[in-house]
């Protein structure tokens, strides 16, 4: 985690970045769901009441659907965060609303039994009112989590907006790099640069456009790891700053695309 933001490196050596959710979106989406839980509380006791009336005749009928109003009641309490997570993935109808997404450690999205622990957390996250020790649980806990999310192993983070193709498209325009030195030969400076694939080149540029969105550490992380990949497939000692290899590589590569 770094500066509010969480990291997954994949096995392709690439790392995501989640944006953690703080304590404040947290509760609007809480109070959200609360609301409809409470909503759907009113409708279950005003049906039951409806059929009281409708069973007069039928002896301790009330009480019967009295009695089927409170086990309903009690599973809708314990069966909506459940239920909703698990349908669309780690999202109740308050996290879509306020763009939030639960999700294990490491990046995976929530299962069953995670969903089921961190709610049964809930209650004592609920202590002694509204919340009171989860929120600060999650004021003390670097990655925002509640009682129920160290239990479970999950955090919640916010969703990035989603990306249209013109915007992907842009996203995919050329690095821009220093030029190279005008008395440079029209050949590649970089030897055997011909063994690099496409996706290798493809990789290297891909690292260039999206740097500036990393933090420090796993920026220089994923640059040497790639710089090692592609000295590697070049037969090239390591040597340097990974950087300002990948930066090299890619303005000699062009030289072949552009010829």
């Amino acid at each position: 985690m770094d500066d509010g933001h969480y990291y997954v490196e994949t096995p392709e050596v690439v790392p995501i970045s989640y944006t953690v959710a703080g304590a404040a979106s947290r509760c609007l989406a809480a109070t959200v769901d609360t609301s409809l839980i409470l909503l759907l509380q009113i409708i279950l006791g005003v049906s039951a009441q409806f059929l009281e009336a409708l069973n007069q005749a039928i002896a301790r009928a009330g009480s019967v659907f009295y009695a089927i109003w409170a086990i309903l009641a009690f599973v809708l309490v314990w069966g909506y965060y459940l239920f909703f997570e698990v349908l669309w993935s780690g999202q109740t109808p308050g996290k879509r609303l306020i763009g939030l997404r639960v999700l294990r450690e490491g990046g995976r999205p929530v299962d069953f039994s995670a969903s089921a622990v961190r709610n049964l957390v809930r209650a004592v996250d609920f202590l002694p009112l509204a919340y009171g020790l989860g929120v600060l649980v999650m004021f003390a806990d670097p990655r925002g989590r509640r009682l129920g999310d160290l239990a479970a192993g999950t955090l919640v983070v916010r969703e990035g907006l989603p990306i249209t193709l013109a915007e992907l498209t842009r996203g995919a325009a050329t690095v821009a790099l220093p030029p190279r030195d005008p008395e440079a030969p029209p050949t590649p400076l970089l030897p055997d640069l011909h063994l690099l694939t496409p996706a290798g080149y493809a990789l290297a540029e891909d690292f260039l456009r999206r740097r500036e969105q990393l933090g420090p550490g796993p920026r220089a992380e994923l640059a040497a790891a790639i710089a090692a990949t592609l000295r590697a497939r070049l037969g090239l000692a390591v040597t340097g700053d990974p950087e300002r290899f990948i930066e090299h590589l890619v303005r000699e590569y062009r030289v072949i695309l552009e010829a």
